[in-house]
């Protein structure tokens, strides 16, 4: 897509956006899980998740093996800070 400045006088016309066509989805693999963790941010680095959990007043940053589900080290945030993102 190209954009130029537009002639004096005129008006500017914003894109249409359309949906890309989704052609199917396959799950390649499952990893356990905490079904308690409320999930808002994860990295995947070097085998490892890097997991912020966000329930107010229950917020944790977590490192856990992505293979085994374990928590390898986690960090309990301040009650006033939300670990969203």
């Amino acid at each position: 897509m190209e954009y130029s400045s537009p002639a004096p006088g005129s008006r500017t016309v914003m894109p249409v956006h359309t949906a890309v066509p989704i052609d199917g989805v396959r799950i390649v693999n499952t990893y356990p899980h905490d079904s308690g963790a409320f999930t808002q941010g994860l990295v995947y680095s070097g085998g490892y998740l890097y997991e912020r959990t966000g329930l107010k007043g229950k917020s944790r940053l977590r490192k856990v093996e992505l293979e085994t589900g374990r928590i390898v080290r986690e960090l309990n945030l301040p009650e006033n800070v939300f670990g969203e993102g």
